[in-house]
């Protein structure tokens, strides 16, 4: 059976998935990273803001919202990149791939 949405329920839809990606997070920082804000859910790191330029996602959580909707980096890169603007107003970041490895080493020298 096939379904036919409108572009509005399919952006709300995009919107919805990204939000229970990253919801609920604490804001954590680190004093061995004094330019980075992170976001932390259930006990591990999901994103990095630094020096309020870049927002890096964690790469599995990258790698879930891009199939879930057949979208190519760029247009990973903008839904993201929206969401921020429509929740936090920082749509200025710049969203990018972060490693889960690098993440869990910083997870470790948060407060």
């Amino acid at each position: 059976m096939k379904y036919i949405i409108t572009e509005s329920q399919y952006n709300k839809t995009i919107d919805k998935f990204i939000t229970y990606q990253f919801e609920p997070h604490e804001v954590r920082q680190s004093p061995k990273h004094p330019n980075s804000i992170f976001w932390v859910k259930n006990g591990e790191v999901i994103a990095e803001l630094l020096h309020m330029n870049y927002f890096f996602v964690a790469r599995e959580i990258w790698n879930t919202i891009s199939p879930m909707f057949s979208l190519e980096f760029d247009e990973t890169q903008k839904v993201i990149k929206d969401w921020l603007d429509e929740h936090y107003k920082l749509g200025g970041l710049i969203p990018k791939i972060h490693s889960l490895n690098q993440l869990s080493l910083v997870a470790r020298t948060l407060d």
